[in-house]
């Protein structure tokens, strides 16, 4: 059975995806030792040449795969620690990777994970052909993480997080994903009946709502990839300290930072530190 890993980067004006997907690729090739495939879109591959990343790109990945870019764009605010920045993004194909993997087995990660342990190796062979993330988990524990970062409503379903997402490619993950699909064609429908917020859509929850009805319309934990270790765009990647991640935490109330040292795998949504720290990233990778 073929396994590797998939990442999709569709470039926007605010943020470099695709510099981003190449950092994530380099990190989960060393650490997991499986090749990896970009999923882009034609503008992305034109920025990538001009901006000269294009020709790293193609030594990285397996397979870079050409997909039209999705029609539809969400807005949404980006914070680089306290500046905050209005942008569109386009992230709403996720549904597409079942068809788009050239992989028997694929993790599926965002380009703003950056693994840098060999954990998730244990999952190739378990048997289950869809896991995905069962919970988020701030570095300072529960007392940043709100409601909706554990259920995808107050009266909702238990929020999955798509950040990471493992499946074997078959029938069964194919009606998921058809069902991921179905539920972003009719998002405000399935926000009506499941009352979240449809203001900007999230991979997250469809993929949440997708797999409670694949499976019974009950809460199943025994096949989960790990939680999904995070800090939020309001903190910063610093540094790179002797293979180690050093992140400091939003100010506390005196204005100070908390700091940190990450050897685990780790999501960091402020992207802007990610990019500000790509030379260090690459050389550790």
């Amino acid at each position: 059975m073929k396994k590797g890993i998939v990442i999709f980067a569709h470039n926007n004006r605010q943020n470099d995806y695709a510099k981003l997907a190449i950092i994530a690729a380099k990190l989960a090739n060393k650490n997991l030792s499986v090749p990896v495939s970009l999923i882009t879109d034609p503008s992305t591959i034109d920025w990538m040449k001009e901006s000269e990343i294009f020709k790293t790109a193609a030594d990285i990945f397996d397979r870079i795969i050409i997909t039209k870019r999705p029609e539809e764009i969400n807005m949404r605010n980006f914070y680089d620690g306290q500046t905050k920045t209005p942008a569109l993004f386009n992230n709403s194909n996720r549904s597409n990777v079942w068809d788009l993997t050239p992989y028997d087995r694929t993790l599926l990660i965002d380009s703003d994970y950056l693994i840098m342990s060999n954990t998730l190796n244990n999952y190739w062979n378990v048997d289950c052909d869809l896991m995905i993330s069962g919970k988020y988990n701030d570095i300072f524990g529960d007392d940043r993480t709100g409601y909706h970062d554990k259920y995808i409503s107050d009266t909702g379903i238990k929020l999955l997080w798509a950040t990471t997402v493992m499946f074997t490619k078959n029938e069964n993950t194919k009606t998921f994903f058809d069902l991921v699909e179905h539920i972003r064609e009719n998002y405000k429908s399935f926000a009506n009946l499941f009352r979240f917020d449809d203001r900007i859509y999230r991979n997250d929850i469809s993929f949440s709502i997708a797999k409670h009805i694949m499976y019974g319309f009950e809460t199943d934990n025994e096949y989960t990839l790990p939680d999904i270790l995070s800090i939020t765009d309001k903190d910063y990647l610093s540094h790179i300290d002797n293979n180690n991640l050093i992140v400091l935490a939003s100010p506390r109330s005196d204005g100070n930072y908390c700091a940190a040292k990450i050897s685990n795998d780790l999501h960091v949504m402020n992207k802007q530190s990610i990019l500000r720290n790509s030379n260090a990233l690459m050389e550790l990778a």
